[in-house]
């Protein structure tokens, strides 16, 4: 009987694991060069302009439908001004972007795919997306490397 209680509750931790982020929505953390910290919400997100790509990846089926805000935006309304960002994942993983390939290649943090907000197992709460199919030159290792899924954090670096 211990056994099956035991099993229950990971089954229940797990399930509130990976349902709680896509439930909550989500929330960015953006460090400025001089220390602020700022949290956005995935409604303050959902509420900047947004834009819209179609285009296939290595890591999906088929076109998709990716909905998020311009890099160009999200930098503009919260003051991000540096040359390079550092972009990290909830796997600690990251990677050093200059800002400019972000605001000028057409790069959105993606929230929605095909409509839906993204769960940590679908690659959410937020993707950085580049419109792959637009561009041969968006198909190689360096954007594939820049292309963060589970982005928790975008960060100023001097």
């Amino acid at each position: 009987m211990k056994s099956y209680l035991k099993l229950f509750a990971v089954v229940v931790g797990l399930i509130g694991f990976y349902a709680s982020p896509a439930l909550a929505g989500g929330t960015l953390t953006m460090t400025k060069s001089d220390g602020e910290v700022v949290k956005v919400s995935m409604n303050k997100l959902m509420a900047m302009p947004t834009t819209e790509i179609y285009t296939s990846t290595p890591w999906t089926d088929g076109v998709q439908k990716f909905k998020g805000v311009p890099f160009d935006a999200l930098f503009e309304a919260y003051g991000i001004s540096s040359e390079i960002v550092r972009v990290s994942a909830l796997n600690d993983y990251n990677v050093m972007v200059p800002a400019s390939v972000l605001r000028e290649d057409g790069a959105i943090l993606a929230y929605h795919l095909n409509d839906a907000e993204m769960s940590i197992r679908e690659k959410g709460p937020f993707w950085v997306i580049f419109p792959y199919d637009a561009d041969v030159r968006f198909q190689t290792d360096t954007y594939w490397s820049y292309s963060v899924w589970q982005v928790k954090s975008v960060d100023e670096e001097n």
